[in-house]
């Protein structure tokens, strides 16, 4: 008896020695002291040796977790806080550690079951409405979010901040941008010198950045001068010899509008609509046409609009789109009528009508880089009128037009400058024999910032085009080489106003001489955009 006896109180000295290591304190008294002095290795190995010898403690498997969680290891802080929440006596806090550990570690589904346990439970602490409006967020409940962090407001104002800030960042993703900007500055105000007040002065600039690239309604407007040295595209041929005069200036005016929805920017689904206007008026030069007679440049005043409705969709790194097109072109004619001062110009000077659709594919190539890939079919109409009668036969321009091509974006200069790459073929099928005809079109563009407000912008095209038919008049095929230059420089004057230096070369090496010429166009202009 006395044997048992002695044992039992061996066993009992070799337990408490182990609870109490040093000076009557117990490994969690430990724990607690190097917690406090910020050693969190040396408390954890206290409070896991401790929490080893007695694991019906909750209150040691919350200070477990807790030190875990500080050393940001919410994995492993994860068990502690569930058998703390679990435990009886539970500890009250451990549910909301255990939830905001959740919550880091993306166990969203789990942090929301953990809420309604709280609630029903009849907790109430500030931190899990903050909490719960962080899991509502990401759940994609961002009304029931915004009730939340209200609530953790009124229960400690301390978190106001915090909660501002968040009910700021859902007002961002849903386009509220003017919402989202006064709870920004009140966040700022509760505490100007904290960290998130810094942080909020940031996020309030990409906030405004963000909703000026948002913005549904879009507009522009232009005009300038330029000079053509070669209006009416006179040849080197004979037919062409006694034609003179046909350089001229003009001034142009444009106009754009355009239209975004609003859900474009914040789901898989876009549509964008623009309407174009452009017009060049020319200050009228006589010139002699090839038949002797003398006209005037005014002929070629010109007015250009076009309809464009775009719907599309994003799925990962591709985005579909189906751009469809209207476009009205007029034309003075030889006629003198002029559809800047005619009531009935819609109709007298109508040249040409056309009508595309271009089904477009895009794909993130590199993080830097995008492709397309694209086919679009027009329909062309050539309009018979007074000012612009009927061609001869073989000369009808109207038809179809089929074409298919590839595309190479990259950027860079964080995205300020880019880089492109073209290619396309497409088919005419003219109702007149003379133009039917295919085409290979290679081209490369770049826009680059070089200081300041100023930026170039390079274009250059080689086209080769090859006609199916014997020419009616020239009896052979026809086959033009077209090699185009456009070099511009824009320079921001105030925001949204460039002003633009451009200069454009054109090349048409053909086999016919009447249509080889060679034109250069420079022009000078002011552009503003709101």
């Amino acid at each position: 008896m006395k044997r048992i006896l002695g044992l039992s109180l061996f066993a009992l000295c070799l337990t408490v020695s182990m609870i109490s290591p040093a000076g009557g304190q117990t490994l969690f008294d430990q724990g607690f002291k190097e917690y406090g002095q910020e050693n969190y290795e040396e408390a954890l190995t206290y409070f896991l040796e401790a929490y080893s010898a007695d694991k019906g403690s909750a209150r040691t498997a919350y200070y477990v977790g807790l030190t875990y969680k500080t050393m940001e290891k919410y994995k492993e802080a994860t068990p502690y806080f569930k058998d703390a929440a679990t435990l009886t006596p539970r500890v009250d806090e451990a549910l909301v550690e255990l939830i905001d550990v959740l919550y880091h570690t993306n166990n969203i589904m789990e942090a929301e079951k953990w809420i309604a346990v709280a609630e029903k439970d009849g907790l109430d602490p500030a931190r899990l409405y903050l909490l719960k409006g962080l899991v509502l967020t990401k759940r994609g409940k961002p009304d029931e979010a915004i009730k939340a962090f209200e609530k953790a407001k009124d229960r400690d104002p301390r978190l106001s901040q915090q909660a501002e800030l968040q009910i700021a960042g859902i007002y961002t993703q849903q386009g509220k941008y003017k919402d989202a900007k006064e709870r920004l500055r009140t966040t700022i105000t509760l505490d100007p010198a904290s960290d998130l007040a810094l942080y909020a002065r940031d996020y309030e600039k990409i906030v405004a950045d963000k909703a000026e690239r948002e913005r549904p309604w879009r507009f522009g407007i232009g005009m300038g001068y330029k000079y053509d040295t070669n209006v009416v595209t006179k040849g080197d041929g004979p037919m062409t010899e006694s034609i003179s005069g046909q350089e001229d200036s003009a001034l142009n005016f444009g106009a754009r509008i355009g239209y975004t929805a609003p859900f474009s920017f914040r789901t898989p689904f876009s549509l964008s609509a623009y309407y174009s206007f452009y017009t060049d008026r020319y200050f009228g030069k006589t010139y002699t046409r090839s038949d002797g007679s003398v006209g005037n440049l005014t002929e070629y005043n010109n007015m250009t609009n076009t309809f464009s409705i775009v719907p599309g969709y994003a799925f990962g790194r591709f985005a579909v789109s189906l751009p469809l097109t209207y476009s009205y072109v007029s034309l003075q004619g030889v006629k003198g009528n002029s559809f800047y001062n005619e009531l009935n110009w819609w109709n007298q000077t109508r040249y040409l009508e056309t009508k595309s659709a271009t089904p477009t594919l895009r794909f993130i190539t590199t993080p830097n880089s995008f492709g397309e890939v694209f086919f679009s079919y027009m329909r062309k109409k050539y309009f018979d009128t007074e000012l612009h009668p009927e061609p001869p036969d073989g000369e009808e321009r109207s038809g179809e037009r089929m074409t298919g091509g590839a595309g190479w974006t990259y950027t860079f200069k964080e995205n300020k400058a880019f880089f492109t790459l073209r290619y396309s073929y497409a088919q005419d099928n003219t109702i007149g024999r003379n133009w039917v005809n295919n085409e290979n079109r290679f081209g490369a563009d770049l826009f680059y910032p070089i200081i300041g407000p100023l930026r170039a912008q390079v274009s250059a095209d080689a086209i080769y085009v090859k006609y199916t038919y014997d020419n009616t008049y020239f009896e052979q095929k026809r086959r033009d080489d077209i090699y185009s230059v456009s070099c511009a420089l824009l320079y921001g004057i105030v925001k949204n106003t460039d002003l633009i230096l451009q200069y454009n070369h054109y090349r048409n090496q053909s086999n016919i001489a009447l249509y080889d010429y060679t034109r250069e166009v420079y022009g000078l202009g002011v552009e503003y955009r709101f």
